[in-house]
């Protein structure tokens, strides 16, 4: 999947790569698995063609960058060509480092693991292509030189001078941002300001969003009340990353009396670098949607 889809979306760019795949169980000749198939021809992807390879260290030398889905798979890859471990990552690990503008950190972690779907339910190859198409598209962003993310930013009067300073800092990082008011320190209203954030997110204008108040709650409060919006009310660098990585949380609320500009920066950061991991996760995610 992750061959066709990166490909797919390589085209969609304009962007010359040369893209293939190889399985280090793979059965040589073999055709895709019926249910990957099936959901690559959701997106309008033809993956019929397809036969699989088994991995030779001669492949591996032919390419700049190998991408793996799991620790185990990195670690056999690693293990037959030792000389290119400066090239071989976590599918995951690689656009997490490609999101923050550096160089992908070539630990082995387990939150950067892609489970295999294989012999599983077509909903299962449904989150995995959905987790692939996100490192992917984070990938391809970095490659072409751009910012791989919009974010939408807002807060009431006692939130407007972190807002200010964090609008400045995340522009600065190369983020572009939509940046939804409040204009002033005068008072107004946070549930208005939650809306208009909250509807740049579901209207998919933004990726993320970003509400601050005094506290924090009334945003996450008013901003909860729109279908679609999961706000997260974060004031510590662990609840941000568990907030985007087990919730799909799309906005993140903060308060300006609660949080020193340094560590608001911080809970920004993790929370703007950090995917969502699917899998069963995703099965609860679905059930607050359906709530």
């Amino acid at each position: 999947m992750a061959e066709h889809l990166l490909r797919h979306r390589a085209k969609e760019k304009k962007l010359d790569l040369d893209v293939a795949s190889a399985g280090l169980a793979a059965f040589p000749g073999d055709p895709g698995a019926e249910n990957a198939l099936k959901v690559l021809a959701e997106r309008g992807i033809d993956g019929s063609g397809h036969r699989s390879r088994k991995v030779q260290p001669r492949l591996l030398e032919e390419f700049d960058l190998i991408l793996a889905m799991t620790s185990g798979h990195k670690k056999q890859l690693l293990g037959l060509a030792p000389q290119l471990a400066g090239r071989i990552f976590l599918l995951k690990e690689f656009a997490k480092g490609a999101e923050q503008g550096q160089e992908a950190d070539d630990s082995v972690e387990k939150e950067y693991e892609i489970s295999d779907p294989f012999g599983q339910s077509l909903d299962v190859y449904r989150q995995s292509l959905e987790e692939i198409d996100r490192a992917v598209q984070a990938i391809l962003q970095f490659l072409e030189g751009g910012s791989t993310m919009n974010v939408a930013i807002g807060s009431d009067h006692g939130g407007f001078r972190a807002k200010q300073a964090l609008v400045e800092h995340l522009r600065g990082q190369g983020f572009s941002v939509e940046d939804l008011g409040t204009d002033s320190a005068d008072s107004c209203d946070y549930p208005d300001i939650a809306k208009e954030v909250a509807q740049a997110v579901v209207e998919g204008r933004s990726n993320l969003g970003i509400l601050i108040c005094g506290t924090g709650i009334g945003m996450s409060i008013a901003a909860n009340k729109v279908p679609g919006i999961r706000a997260a009310l974060c004031h510590d660098t662990f609840s941000a990353r568990m907030a985007r990585s087990h919730n799909d949380s799309n906005i993140l609320c903060m308060g300006e009396r609660v949080l020193g500009l340094g560590l608001m920066f911080d809970v920004v950061h993790t929370y703007l670098h950090e995917s969502f991991s699917g899998g069963r996760h995703q099965r609860r995610v679905d059930k607050i949607e359906q709530a």
